[in-house]
């Protein structure tokens, strides 16, 4: 044999190992970003799962704190005028004047933001809209967090419970399930026989300190429930034009 066809064979031989090269690592870098897009899709898919549990929680969020804003303010007016009272009225409505924690789920932008896989999320508006919902969700939350603890909690509850002007029984709908359940267990317990001693908020007159200072955190309590509310129905918004924003891009993928 010929040196030139030896030297002939080689070459074509090492031109069909660097093609055999090149083509591997043209399919390796095809199923990277075929993989990339899989988790990309999956991983926006549980994005919008945890937005539609949000929506829902933040509409809860929104009918409690609107039920506690007029609750608030039927019991400051009522608290305001001169006998005759409404008693029963009056002590629903300062029950129903209470917090409401808000939580809102995040496990995949949580998850998303430890792994370091944000950025998975190969449209960068779409990922900066996602970003910039949570950080506000979260700001949101602890500002709500901070006013339930300020106000509800450090204000409402000492001047109703703490000073005793009412008793903590509640047999009519306090707009919280999980409350009526417990209020209905504790009658249940007590039987049907059993009958609460007055409260004794009304043996105090309409210029008193109690009632002075009861008003006065009735008003503030309204002034949160009602802050409360307009800012999820804001988020509300906001993660509804996100939904669509990641349903429109999910269509295109």
């Amino acid at each position: 044999m010929s040196s030139s066809s030896s030297f002939g064979r080689t070459i074509f031989q090492g031109f069909v190992i660097i093609i055999s090269v090149m083509l591997a690592f043209g399919a390796n870098n095809l199923w990277d970003d075929q993989a990339l897009k899989i988790d990309e899709l999956e991983s926006l898919e549980l994005v919008l799962r945890d937005l539609g549990d949000s929506v829902e929680e933040l509409q809860d969020f929104s009918t409690y704190s609107k039920g506690a804003f007029d609750s608030a303010l039927s019991a400051y007016a009522a608290l305001s005028r001169r006998a005759p009272y409404d008693k029963n009225t009056v002590r629903a409505d300062l029950l129903r004047v209470d917090r409401y924690t808000l939580a809102l789920p995040a496990s995949a932008y949580t998850d998303l933001l430890s792994s370091g896989e944000l950025n998975i999320i190969s449209n960068r508006s779409l990922r900066d809209s996602i970003v910039r919902f949570y950080e506000t969700a979260e700001r949101n939350q602890a500002t709500i967090e901070r006013n339930n603890s300020v106000y509800i909690d450090g204000q409402i509850i000492p001047a109703l419970f703490e000073r005793g002007l009412i008793l903590p029984h509640f047999g009519g709908d306090t707009g919280s399930r999980s409350m009526n359940m417990a209020n209905d267990a504790i009658e249940s317990k007590l039987g049907a026989g059993f009958s609460h001693r007055p409260d004794p908020i009304w043996n105090f007159p309409l210029d008193s300190r109690e009632w002075r200072t009861l008003r006065s955190t009735l008003l503030g309590a309204a002034q949160i429930h009602a802050t409360g509310e307009f800012t999820a129905n804001e988020m509300i918004q906001e993660a509804q034009r996100l939904e669509d924003a990641i349903v429109i891009y999910l269509n295109e993928r």
